[in-house]
């Protein structure tokens, strides 16, 4: 039984259960509350915990299903890098090791190609890295959307950045905008290109040592077909396409250049003129909020 009582007026006792139960709620009506507001509000708290966490699994995953497309044109690249693997004699061990540093079909073939050559370690660790140098214009495009994150975090995203995970999460995070949500979501769909590398990586090996010849069956032209549209599907920012062109007209003017430098100085500059226009916007920008 409930009754209304003057908080200022000393604890009513009394020896009845109902009094004493009455007197028992007063006397510790201030806590009860307290304790109400601090559970509604660890409730709240871990709810909205629970829900970040479900909304991290399910932008992860929804990372790894986008990827799925890519992922079957980038298979047979995996089945090729592995049978060449075996084939040029870098061996199992070697062939993963290898595969799992550099993280991309391109870069793994070349270098494969130049240890069979005998070619030094230093030639073939700048080949990888101008092969790579197209990485720079993805990680200036990205930039702005990954901005906010902690630096280890853009470090493991980083190794994670290959030609597909670019293509699909740069047109998703138009959309996307949390930045934990971006975090997931790049994460899903880098993990499931990572594996599905290693699995065909490791597939091919097995076929490399049963059909020696596999690595030369033109398997590389899915992914050469999917890269191209996937090029097209992100022509669609104006700065996309002054990088890309920029970086089109730089190749054609440098291919005189001996050792194939006209590859760096496009990459190079075709990395500054998307970085000059992302500075230029964004002065423009505030220009105008001045204005």
């Amino acid at each position: 039984m409930w009754r209304e009582v003057d908080p200022l007026d000393e604890p009513v006792c009394s020896g009845t259960k109902e009094s004493g139960a009455a007197d028992e709620r007063v006397g510790t009506h201030e806590p009860v509350a307290a304790a109400a507001d601090g559970g509604d509000t660890a409730a709240a708290d871990g709810g909205a915990g629970s829900g970040g966490g479900d909304t991290h699994r399910t932008e992860f995953w929804a990372g790894a299903r986008a990827m799925t497309p890519f992922m079957i044109g980038a298979f047979p690249m995996g089945i090729i890098a592995g049978a060449a693997g075996i084939a040029g004699g870098i061996g199992w061990a070697g062939t993963v090791a290898m595969a799992a540093a550099v993280n991309s079909g391109t870069a793994m073939l070349a270098g494969q190609q130049l240890l069979r050559d005998g070619v030094g370690w230093p030639i073939i660790l700048l080949t990888t890295l101008v092969l790579s140098l197209r990485m720079m214009i993805y990680a200036i495009m990205l930039r702005p959307h990954m901005r906010d994150l902690p630096q280890r975090w853009r470090a493991l995203l980083a190794f994670g950045l290959v030609d597909a995970v670019f293509f699909v999460v740069v047109d998703k995070f138009k959309t996307l905008t949390g930045i934990r949500d971006r975090q997931w979501y790049f994460l899903g769909a880098s993990m499931a290109m990572f594996a599905n590398w290693i699995t065909s990586l490791v597939l091919g090996m097995i076929l490399g040592s049963a059909v020696p010849d596999i690595a030369g069956q033109g398997l590389e032209f899915p992914m050469t077909a999917i890269f191209i549209a996937m090029m097209a599907g992100a022509m669609v920012n104006w700065k996309v396409w002054a990088a890309v062109l920029g970086a089109g007209a730089l190749a054609l003017a440098a291919h005189p250049l001996p050792y194939n430098l006209g590859l760096v100085v496009a990459t190079l500059g075709g990395a500054a003129i998307g970085a000059g226009c992302d500075v230029w916007e964004k002065k423009r920008a505030k220009s105008t909020e001045v204005a």
